[in-house]
């Protein structure tokens, strides 16, 4: 059983290793994102290691954000910053404790034994954490995730489709699994990153009901906002509101100034340089042939 693992989410790399007592592995969709033996990988971005550990709450006052359902706490302590993962079914204390440096490059974490020794391999990032760093480690100036479903045409062309659950992100993507030529990076969860003045959208581990998630990128060239209708039309957003509405699909550190200021103004440039519609479509085939021809 390994003690190393390197994932790439993003073009992120992010090399996961851990005591000799503790084999980590992928798990579910994040196999997807493992660089194997025919994949070089140069220095990572993100080094992080695993350990066996009694992970404790941080004392209350360093308490900057709680997610409101019990699950995970974001702490800013003096050696940095930390995050809290509890689970009702297992008891009170934290069964996993995730410390990083201030920007979320190198990072420890704790797992407490007596509840996962038995369960070896482990994934030290399993969700919520891996989603989590990547929030914070966008905020840096990387990028955004966003609600949205990712399609690449056989073209090369990139089309997210972004909206709130219940705004048809499934329904579409499971249409365009039956294209021939289309890939789909993801049903639920696109980032999108900036390089060299364009736009590139990512897939990522983290899927929706249609449990599509799939490793890849394309350059971005059209943003949809979803919404059911009568029939298939396209609709202008104003600047003003395509940015509030990127905003409402984006995962940005809410607790973080500097990071929400970045989400913020990268949302604006990406309004900018990819002007998003609306898009109202019948939930059927004729929905595609629209999208494609516009």
């Amino acid at each position: 059983m390994s003690t190393r693992c390197t994932l790439d989410i993003a073009g992120i790399s992010i090399a996961l290793s851990s005591e000799a007592d503790l084999p980590i592995e992928a798990e579910g969709s994040a196999r997807k994102f493992v660089c194997t033996d025919t994949v070089p990988v140069s220095a990572p971005e993100v080094r992080i290691h695993a350990s066996w550990g009694d992970p404790r709450e941080p004392a209350a006052p360093d308490l900057a954000f709680d997610s409101g359902k019990g699950l995970w706490r974001f702490y800013r302590t003096r050696s940095g910053p930390c995050f809290a993962f509890t689970s009702p079914a297992l008891g009170p204390l934290p069964y996993q404790l995730a410390s990083f440096s201030d920007d979320f490059t190198r990072g420890e974490v704790q797992i407490r034994r007596e509840i996962f020794g038995a369960r070896l391999p482990l994934y030290p990032l399993h969700y919520p954490l891996d989603e989590v760093l990547m929030v914070h480690l966008l905020a840096q100036g990387r990028g955004v995730e966003v609600h949205g479903s990712g399609v690449i045409l056989p073209d090369g062309r990139g089309i997210l489709f972004a909206g709130q659950s219940g705004a048809g992100k499934t329904t579409l993507s499971r249409m365009w699994l039956a294209e021939e030529g289309v890939k789909i990076l993801s049903d639920e969860r696109i980032i999108v990153r900036k390089e060299n003045g364009c736009l590139w959208m990512y897939g990522t581990p983290w899927h929706g009901d249609g449990y599509i998630a799939n490793q890849g990128r394309a350059r971005l060239s059209r943003i949809f906002f979803l919404r059911h209708g009568t029939r298939n039309e396209l609709a202008p957003v104003p600047r003003s509101q395509a940015v509030a509405r990127l905003f409402s699909c984006g995962f940005a550190p809410f607790h973080d100034a500097a990071g929400l200021d970045f989400s913020l103004q990268f949302l604006d440039d990406v309004s900018q340089l990819c002007p998003p519609d609306e898009l109202r479509f019948l939930p059927d085939r004729s929905a595609l042939d629209f999208v494609r021809a516009n």
